[in-house]
């Protein structure tokens, strides 16, 4: 032990973590309006998680003459879902409204306290009711701009409006301690070594994920193998190559670069860390992977999904590093994004 050193440092030191600053603001009072707004948060929260399911409930199975299950998002929405996803809506807005009046009521004390070292499950619940928050306020905005942009608006920003919320919330409320969840420096040796491996391990998933995973999990459960969410993105993509280089930059830099940085922030520089905090790495990954592939409602490609979570989340637990998993995000998804330019 370093001489003056506290204990509390020296346990920092040996787990990796960077001391805690000389200032720290107290928690907010514990008010009435206070826990009004913790509960509006926690809402939020759920809703932004209840989507998961929903959105798998709509997916359309047809079985078809081959004998494989083919799946879609253009199934007939049936009147028990329509209706959970209109209590989904009300619920959400109510939600918004009371988690923003509360907010102002108490001078959005929450957001303006410091920030202690271990990431309190109260600041997690914050991150999501504010993206959920800002996401529905933008869907709402974007239905009253003028006619003459709305086309542009529905096409260009509000794909890109989910993951930038996701960056924007995480650069505002966790201002201060990015390297608490994983934004690093590293040396020069430790960047070759972050590259090299991303770039090898890639090179196996790109070789070897259909063959060994995707493929035999369709045919073990008889799916067709097409992937309802991969064509879409194709062509999304496709139609931005027609309509000139504008619509396919926003179009690039959404799947390559804005979604990758936007889910790796989410899951897992904010709830793998907060997971490993309390329940260790090994299960963080597991958990976060498994939510990571639900999250983008893919039954073809979930197995795949669940494989490359894993492999993220073991990047970042590895080099405790943010920018590793990053970098295999955004390489896996600017190939795939090449691949359907030159197809």
């Amino acid at each position: 032990m370093i001489p003056n050193q506290s204990l509390s440092e020296e346990l920092f030191s040996l787990f990796d973590l960077p001391a805690p600053g000389p200032v720290h603001r107290p928690e907010p009072p514990d008010t009435v309006s206070g826990r009004i707004r913790t509960m509006a948060a926690w809402a939020l929260c759920i809703a932004f998680f209840y989507l998961i399911p929903l959105e798998w409930a709509s997916l359309e199975w047809e079985w078809t003459e081959k004998g494989l299950w083919r799946i879609s998002e253009d199934g007939e929405e049936s009147l028990l879902l329509a209706g959970l996803t209109l209590l989904w809506a009300l619920f959400n807005l109510a939600a918004v409204l009371a988690f923003l009046i509360t907010g102002i009521w108490t001078s959005f004390a929450h957001e303006r306290k410091g920030w202690i070292r271990v990431l309190p499950l109260r600041d997690v619940v914050y991150y999501f009711a504010w993206v959920e928050c800002l996401i529905t306020a933008f869907a709402l905005l974007a239905e009253f701009v003028p006619e003459v942009v709305r086309g542009a608006v529905h096409q260009h920003l509000l794909p890109v409006a989910p993951h930038a919320i996701m960056i924007l919330v995480f650069l505002f409320l966790f201002r201060g301690g990015f390297d608490r969840y994983g934004f690093r420096g590293a040396s020069p040796g430790g960047w070759v070594g972050m590259v090299a491996a991303v770039a090898g391990i890639y090179g196996l998933v790109y070789l070897f994920l259909d063959p060994l995973v995707t493929e035999p999990v369709a045919r073990y459960f008889s799916l067709e193998p097409v992937s309802w969410r991969e064509e879409s993105i194709s062509r999304e993509i496709g139609a931005a190559q027609q309509s000139g280089w504008l619509p396919l930059l926003s179009q690039g830099l959404l799947v390559g670069v804005i979604g990758p940085v936007g889910e790796e922030i989410m899951f897992r520089g904010i709830l793998q860390q907060s997971l490993a905090e309390r329940i260790g790495q090994p299960v963080s990954v597991i958990l976060t992977s498994l939510l990571f592939a639900l999250f983008h409602v893919d039954v073809v490609m979930f197995a795949p999904l669940l494989v490359l979570g894993l492999i993220l989340g073991i990047l970042r637990a590895v080099f405790r590093n943010l920018w590793a998993p990053i970098l295999f995000h955004i390489v896996n998804n600017c190939v795939s994004v090449l691949l359907d330019l030159l197809s």
